[in-house]
């Protein structure tokens, strides 16, 4: 009897396990490793996180290679779903949780402004940055990177911040790449440290920056007021706030 019970568990067992694997797999889908991609570049076109990724391919370290296929999520699963908004819950918080933006949830919700409260349903569609973000998203990186490494991780936040607030003011170019290369803007392009590789906290922040978080308050400058060699015009922009060496100003 006790035989019998063992074989039964383990038929049980067996039958879970591809349960399992087919539910993990019959959503999912394949992509062709481009240059310039990164796993984390793909799992944001695709609305995924890096975990379910490296889930979903065992074998695929970090590195990966142009014309590499690796299995994704499909596109038609998870496409858009409700939520109730839990106590401390912000839509920054959701955002970041489901991989769209803070204004995608506005819009899906007909909001006209950031306040929210337990209990509330809200339409949440993941995936919500669109595809010029998500290309985009390694060169903030790589900016966040060569002028933050080493500061708090809002300070990161808000470095990324900064870019994407020059973006919607009328003095800046409206694209990231304008902003980024705009002559004497940043001193990473002109040193070359904007092409070094970016840390997975630099892309995070850039995240987290595109998805709506902004600890700079909307400031469209910052600095080190410890590099500074006298006198220099940025001081004279109202100063907001200070997160670590970074001072931020409008």
């Amino acid at each position: 009897m006790r035989q019998k019970n063992r074989i039964s568990l383990r038929k049980s067992l067996v039958i879970t396990a591809v349960m399992v694997a087919v539910s993990v797999y019959v959503f999912a889908g394949s992509y062709t490793v481009r240059s310039g991609d990164t796993l984390w570049i793909i799992a944001n076109k695709h609305g995924t996180s890096l975990e379910t990724l490296r889930k979903l391919n065992p074998g695929v370290g970090t590195m990966i290679y142009p014309g590499q296929v690796i299995t994704v999520p499909s596109t038609g699963s998870g496409g858009g779903s409700t939520i109730t908004v839990q106590m401390g819950d912000t839509l920054w918080k959701i955002a970041s949780k489901y991989g769209t933006t803070v204004n995608s949830i506005k819009s899906l919700n007909g909001l006209t402004s950031d306040m929210i409260y337990p209990g509330q349903v809200l339409r949440v569609s993941s995936g919500g940055a669109s595809q010029q973000t998500n290309l985009d998203i390694d060169l903030l990186a790589r900016l966040v990177h060569a002028e933050a490494q080493g500061e708090p991780y809002e300070g990161q936040v808000a470095v990324a911040a900064v870019v994407l607030n020059r973006m919607k003011d009328s003095r800046f170019p409206n694209t990231l790449e304008g902003v980024v290369y705009e002559k004497h803007a940043f001193e990473p392009v002109s040193n070359g440290h904007i092409y070094k590789p970016a840390s997975s906290t630099a892309y995070k922040a850039a995240q987290d920056a595109i998805n709506g978080w902004d600890p700079s308050y909307n400031s469209i400058f910052f600095y080190n007021p410890d590099k500074l060699k006298g006198w220099n015009w940025v001081l004279t922009r109202p100063v907001v706030r200070r997160i670590g060496n970074h001072v931020f100003a409008r």
